[in-house]
């Protein structure tokens, strides 16, 4: 409808001149606070209308509010955006040069891996978003190697050795260089040593 084109033409003006203010700034911590305290607040309104109105065209607010979501770790609320805007077969912005299944999975695993080696757990995202990372989507498969290589870390800090193995395991066949191997040994070990110790005399 002419309405609704018109609309997004006016919110499109207003989204290139937010971005331009994004682009004047250095600080990445000051870039996210301005996505997370004033843009999205600004776009979501709009983005949520869309999704009410049953229409289907290529959107590019709903793309970077998306985008936003991620850079901002709002993860639930960016999965929920990203899986609509894949059912409409929305795209990124050329210059981010991959589909928004890729941006996703991307994200949330240079967010898990820095949330891990910081000492804190990045579940439950990272099982979460599993199923989907390998399975559902076509992805490079260092991807959801990489998933797989966190979880099974994690499994190892628990002791969950068996876990851990399966993890690695799926690691390697995905992405043979993923570097799991030294940490598949020790759990496997970790495992024969448990089992023996649990084995009745």
């Amino acid at each position: 409808p002419a309405n609704a084109q018109k609309h997004l033409k006016l919110m499109e003006a207003s989204l290139a001149a937010d971005l331009e203010r994004i682009s004047q700034i250095d600080s990445r911590e000051q870039r996210q606070q301005l996505k997370r305290d004033e843009l999205l607040p600004k776009y979501l309104e709009y983005v949520q209308r869309y999704r009410e109105s049953g229409l289907n065209y290529a959107n590019p607010v709903l793309v970077y509010v998306l985008v936003w979501l991620f850079d901002t770790a709002q993860f639930e609320q960016g999965l929920e955006l990203a899986t609509f805007a894949i059912e409409q077969g929305q795209a990124l912005p050329a210059r981010f040069n991959r589909n928004i299944q890729t941006f996703v999975a991307d994200e949330v695993i240079e967010w898990a891996e820095a949330e891990y080696k910081a000492g804190r757990s990045p579940e439950p995202y990272v099982s979460n978003l599993l199923p989907l990372v390998d399975g559902e989507w076509q992805l490079f498969e260092r991807i959801p190697a990489r998933y797989h290589k966190v979880l099974g870390i994690l499994a190892m800090d628990e002791k969950e050795w068996a876990k851990a193995i399966a993890h690695f395991e799926r690691a390697t066949a995905l992405y043979a260089e993923i570097g799991v191997n030294t940490r598949l040994e020790g759990a496997r070990k970790a495992l024969r040593k448990q089992q023996a110790e649990g084995a009745p005399e």
